[in-house]
């Protein structure tokens, strides 16, 4: 008898959705994962028909992965006019449009975090409408931020060349190229060698031509001569003869004759003389 009355019911309903189809709720997401790089803003699109009454209520959740949907926590719902955000990404989540009524309930998450992976369920409910779930998933992917590097030890003319690092995913490819080139260190110790040997080669011309000049300016010197009228320490006075030996005072500064008048000669004039 029980299964009998289910039956009736389920008949009565699709007879109603079936007199009156415009009161079926229709979700519509996009069938392909959504994939945005991390710190970006993510659009999940979601858009829904059914006539919009004051029982219209839509709700976005989210749900970890690995997780089941029956473990969903809310993000935000839009219920009696009113937006609702709630959870953890509440203050980066909001509705593309505000209120949500006109067919459009497009989620936009602000700098996401890689913990915003997982799935995301748009659903909206708008009774009568309860035969219909008005459920649609969307499956979010945040990608972080790789770097590599290639390290080479014990390099050789052989390394030289170019490198191309190439990077693809889901957002599709990138690629950059480094050229390197390696020298032969033998090469850098002759070329120290060759410029240390010129600069001594400088210091010493330097040093020569310095010596040069030296030489010709003392040579250009004039020579020290005694004029007629120079008066010089070891000249003989008048009348004394060349015996006469004169020594000077140091404690009086003037020149002094030994006492001894024996030592002194005169020499007697040659001339006549007349009475």
């Amino acid at each position: 008898m029980a299964r009998l009355s289910g039956l009736l019911l389920c008949g009565a309903l699709l007879g109603f959705a079936c007199l009156d189809p415009g009161v079926a709720v229709e979700v519509k997401v996009p069938a392909e994962p959504l994939s945005t790089p991390v710190g970006k803003t993510a659009e999940l699109t979601c858009s829904y028909s059914t006539s919009v009454g004051d029982s219209f209520a839509l709700e976005w959740s989210f749900v970890p992965p690995g997780k089941p949907l029956s473990a969903s926590h809310p993000i935000l719902y839009f219920t009696n006019g009113h937006l609702y955000p709630t959870g953890s990404q509440a203050k980066r989540a909001s509705l593309l449009q505000n209120p949500p009524t006109g067919g459009v309930a497009t989620l936009k998450l602000t700098d996401v975090h890689p913990s915003d992976t997982g799935t995301y369920l748009c659903q909206v409910n708008n009774p009568p409408d309860f035969y219909t779930n008005g459920l649609g998933l969307i499956n979010l992917t945040v990608l972080d931020e790789v770097s590599g590097q290639l390290i080479l030890t014990n390099l050789s003319l052989t390394y030289s060349g170019t490198y191309r690092c190439v990077a693809t995913n889901q957002m599709g490819s990138a690629s950059c190229e480094l050229t390197l080139s390696v020298t032969d260190p033998s090469k850098g110790r002759v070329a120290g060698a060759l410029i240390g040997v010129l600069l001594g080669v400088l210091l010493l011309s330097v040093a020569a031509f310095c010596l040069i000049r030296f030489q010709k300016d003392r040579r250009k010197r004039p020579k020290e001569t005694y004029g007629g009228s120079d008066i010089r320490e070891d000249a003989i006075a008048p009348g004394i003869s060349e015996q006469t030996s004169v020594r000077p005072d140091s404690s009086k500064g003037l020149l002094q004759r030994p006492p001894s008048s024996s030592s002194v000669t005169t020499t007697k004039s040659k001339l006549p003389m007349v009475v």
